[in-house]
């Protein structure tokens, strides 16, 4: 083959163009000439062929042969192969995947579709469950001689493994209760804590609660204090006191707890520190579950979650999955995104709802309000808003007793200046009421002196914003008003939730301005489970012969800001 071969393909072109201008030779041209410039061309064509696909011809050649080269290295790979006799190879430990971790703990959401149910009016006495005589006469001694639905259905499941004394690791999963705030959560929990931990010896880390807020720290604080008297148990709350975080190391090192009770970012400044160890952990309870998780608090849940993990590295499969750990989720409205609830890495959970209705939602929340809670609505026009403080006094005016009502506004402004319009309103009216307002501007000691004297009577009533919407554990509330809507259902349940708890009853008025807030209202009412109660509409009319002093009330309160300012 002619040098013509080897040329790029930028030659290939100039040829097939030089070969177009020999085919356009004129007609005029004699015969013999044309006879023998073909005999003379065909050489010529046959060496612009080659040129042509040489190139092409040549990469296809390199392709084939390449495949033979790969089998003669591999053959002579082979033959410098080591051989050995058939034995068993060593195995890596197991699991180094988190993700087959995970898959092996939880494999599926199918028990989301499969709770177990009890009614919300059920009720058991304490001493028919196989609790121990002290923790029963301590019970006894708070007042509470039955068990509420929550509290049966978890006692029911839990109390037959911790007892087991054959076989102490016979806890058989995870526990999810969906239940109403005020259905007596916190007793579910602390008494199969106090039952299973009432014998240790020496104190080490077995219980850690997680809660939303240091309001809520305090009331399950004085919970496991009441409960475990006259038990040897070391309980600790985190971030409640006035100690820094580096105090609070030193004591958790010195003076080993066994139960701790805390807020999710205080618990990952200490695992982050060391303070504490988790490898005898027994008991992982968190309470007010769709507010922790929805928040990050530093990536608490995967913060813990590997932590733990951390204790069982080395160790085998059955040791990891066949935990001595329990982890007990609590919500009013229990979030059923697998993403959320696959980081806290369940062991063969079992879900619980505390409902009269056989059902669950279509979405991913599940929404409950107490059974003994009446719903009301107040539909006022939108020209109607700008008496809407005197409705309110209105309705407050139609209780028999209107002592205990919390109200609910928007903002910390809000508190403020319909706390002082209507204390200015019902002074000139002659309506004997004592009105206070709590909110976020608030120092920690006067919000607890404000909650003290509302839950004495000595304040009859409380505006508020979402501040004490959660947590909050005051029997004495009759009447919850929503002055202004919540952004959202979950927040709805959790306002509402302050009243008719264990098996109170109780009240609850929304405020409705216009056609927008009846269409919200309307909207985020079907997330809702309400069973077989109702909501009621109220008519307020007859604030004609209030004006008079709202007007008066209104400018000595113009009056007061202007000064302040």
């Amino acid at each position: 083959m002619d040098s013509g071969s080897d040329e790029s393909e930028s030659s290939d072109s100039e040829s097939e163009s030089e070969d177009s201008s020999d085919e356009s030779n004129s007609e005029d041209e004699t015969k013999d000439e044309v006879e023998v410039e073909k005999i003379n061309d065909e050489p010529e064509i046959q060496q612009d062929h080659d040129t042509k696909f040489s190139s092409i011809i040549s990469r296809f050649n390199k392709s084939i042969a390449k495949p033979k080269q790969d089998e003669e290295e591999s053959e002579e790979s082979d033959d410098q192969t080591e051989k050995h006799e058939l034995i068993p190879l060593p195995q890596p430990e197991l699991p180094r995947d988190q993700r087959l971790s995970r898959a092996l703990t939880n494999n599926s959401l199918n028990w989301l579709a499969n709770p177990q149910y009890i009614k919300t009016d059920s009720t058991k006495p304490f001493n028919e469950f196989d609790i121990s005589p002290k923790i029963l006469k301590n019970l006894q001694d708070l007042g509470f001689d039955n068990a509420f639905a929550t509290q049966i259905k978890t006692l029911d499941l839990l109390l037959p493994e911790i007892n087991n004394k054959l076989n102490p690791n016979s806890i058989k999963g995870d526990l999810l209760v969906n239940a109403s705030t005020g259905s007596g959560k916190t007793l579910a929990y602390t008494i199969p804590i106090i039952q299973s931990l009432q014998n240790r010896i020496v104190p080490k880390l077995r219980c850690i609660i997680l809660v939303p807020t240091k309001p809520l720290i305090n009331q399950v604080y004085k919970t496991l204090i009441s409960i475990s008297k006259g038990i040897d148990l070391n309980i600790v709350t985190l971030g409640k006191t006035d100690l820094n975080l580096q105090d609070e190391h030193l004591k958790l090192k010195t003076n080993v707890p066994d139960i701790i009770v805390s807020t999710p970012g205080r618990l990952v400044d200490h695992l982050n520190l060391q303070s504490i160890e988790l490898k005898n952990l027994q008991w992982c309870i968190i309470d007010e579950a769709d507010r922790l998780l929805n928040q990050s608090f530093q990536d608490w849940s995967n913060v813990l979650i590997k932590n733990l993990n951390s204790i069982n590295e080395g160790n085998n499969l059955s040791k990891i999955y066949k935990p001595n750990l329990i982890k007990m989720i609590f919500s009013a409205t229990l979030t059923t995104d697998s993403g959320k609830l696959s980081n806290l890495n369940f062991h063969n959970p079992r879900l619980i709802i505390v409902n009269n209705e056989e059902s669950i939602l279509q979405n991913d929340k599940i929404f409950t309000l107490p059974s003994q809670l009446s719903e009301h609505v107040v539909k006022l026009s939108s020209s109607s808003s700008s008496h809407k403080p005197l409705y309110l006094l209105k309705l407050l005016e139609s209780l028999q007793f209107p002592h205990n009502v919390l109200i609910f506004t928007k903002s910390n402004e809000s508190t403020l200046r319909l706390s002082r319009l209507l204390s200015l309103i019902s002074n000139k009216l002659q309506i004997p009421l004592i009105i206070s307002n709590i909110n976020s501007s608030q120092s920690r000691s006067e919000k607890s002196k404000l909650l003290t004297q509302f839950a004495k009577g000595e304040i009859h009533i409380l505006i508020s914003t979402d501040l004490i919407s959660r947590g909050i554990d005051i029997l004495t509330i009759q009447h919850v008003v929503n002055y202004d809507l919540p952004n959202s259902s979950r927040e709805y349940v959790h306002r509402v939730g302050r009243t008719a708890r264990a098996n109170n009853k109780g009240d609850a008025y929304n405020f409705l301005i216009g056609k927008g807030e009846q269409n919200f209202w309307n909207k985020f009412n079907l997330d809702i489970n309400r069973g077989d109660n109702e909501i009621s509409e109220i008519e307020l009319q007859d604030i004609d012969s209030m004006k008079d002093a709202y007007v008066e009330s209104l400018g000595e309160l113009e009056k007061e800001v202007f000064a302040t300012n």
